[in-house]
């Protein structure tokens, strides 16, 4: 697989991204696994933390060239690493993405330019959601967190 070049990817922390309406924040499944995801049309390409990569039960893949990645501090970090056909849940609907392997800290993936035009997806700032067009022309809306907004922690036993 050839994705080598260089990228931009936002690396802020959880407040910062939940109080700009650029982004969508929010728990959702990869690989039937919960990750704290970050929506960013600043980043080309779609990222995943090394902390998480251990619950994908999976192993990447490697790039035919090293991929540049720029961080929002300024610094560069790069990769070679790669995770091909992961699933995405969203409100009971699977998607496919593939994520490249970064050192990031306040998400555990950040889903970028890459996955969101190609699942045609509009990001609605006032309301902190994104809108997926599906392919049956039905629109799939899905709420991020909003500042302000009380965490609930909802646990389940299993008796």
């Amino acid at each position: 697989m050839n994705v080598g070049g260089t990228g931009r990817v936002l690396a802020i922390g959880y407040e910062e991204a939940v109080a700009d309406p650029n982004v969508v924040t929010g728990t959702f499944l990869l690989n039937n696994s919960y990750a704290s995801i970050l929506f960013d049309i600043a980043a080309e390409k779609s990222f995943m933390s090394h902390k998480f990569k251990h619950l994908l039960k999976q192993n990447p893949k490697s790039l035919k060239d090293t991929f540049t990645i720029e961080m929002a501090n300024g610094k560069t970090k790069s990769t070679k690493d790669i995770y091909i056909g992961c699933t995405l849940t969203l409100n009971n609907h699977s998607f496919q993405i593939d994520i490249m392997l970064v050192s990031i800290k306040c998400f555990d993936i950040i889903i970028g330019m890459d996955w969101l035009i190609l699942h045609r997806v509009d990001i609605l700032c006032y309301e902190k959601s994104i809108r997926l067009n599906l392919p049956s022309n039905e629109s799939l809306v899905i709420y991020g967190d909003k500042f302000g907004a009380n965490l609930q922690i909802i646990s389940c036993v299993k008796a």
